[in-house]
């Protein structure tokens, strides 16, 4: 959850993920996302954290917190999503839901989790 970990967003295109109990140093620098982050949004159980900017089209990621990876396997350079402009988990973190500019609201279901 939020109280293990934590990550900076000092609106550049490196992002860093800490442990709390040593915030000095990143357990993890994510490098995948070229533009300023301006959504970030842990998981219920803290394990995902999603991290979109709307500065460009399609731009989400999701890391897997323990481990410091980037799922690259979604999304897709296919995934429509456009401006994201918001984004949560639902309480299970079942789904993700993504906002865009155009006034939609993507729901997307992740099957690790329960809905």
């Amino acid at each position: 959850n939020d109280n293990q970990h934590q990550q900076n967003n000092d609106q550049l295109p490196i992002q860093g993920l800490y442990n709390n109990k040593n915030t000095n140093d990143p357990i993890k620098s994510i490098m995948n996302i070229k533009t300023s982050i301006n959504n970030l949004k842990f998981n219920t159980s803290g394990e995902i954290l999603a991290m979109s900017s709307c500065m460009e089209m399609d731009v989400l990621k999701l890391v897997h917190v323990s481990t410091g990876s980037v799922f690259a396997n979604w999304p897709t350079k296919k995934t429509p999503l456009g401006y994201i402009t918001s984004m949560d988990f639902s309480p299970c973190s079942g789904f993700l839901a993504v906002g865009n500019d155009k006034g939609k609201c993507l729901l997307y279901d992740l099957k690790h989790y329960s809905n």
